[in-house]
């Protein structure tokens, strides 16, 4: 299983029912932050978000990032959804 960290932001007026009840139904997950949440799955990073992003109504940002811990030699990932193509390249230059 791989820990991920998922934030989202929520456009007034919309629900998020949908994806918040995703979020749930992982086995191992911690949501003490309105939308912000630490789940467990052996999904692939972008498979998960794909997953959320569908979930999510239109013009909704989503970020998906592998938590990694400082001793590990393992390297992290992120991935998102709904971001400009500035932003995205800030993202992916630096994540």
């Amino acid at each position: 299983m791989t820990t991920y960290l998922v934030a989202y932001d929520k456009i007034p007026g919309e629900t998020y029912d949908a994806v918040e009840q995703k979020l749930a139904s992982f086995s191992e997950g911690f949501h003490e932050i309105d939308n912000f949440w630490i789940v467990s799955s052996n999904l692939i990073i972008s498979d998960l978000r794909d997953v959320l992003a569908k979930l999510l109504p239109e013009g909704s940002k989503l970020m998906v990032m592998k938590y990694v811990p400082h001793n590990s030699m393992e390297m992290g990932a992120a991935a998102w959804h709904g971001f400009d193509v500035p932003q995205e390249g800030w993202l992916a230059a630096r994540l």
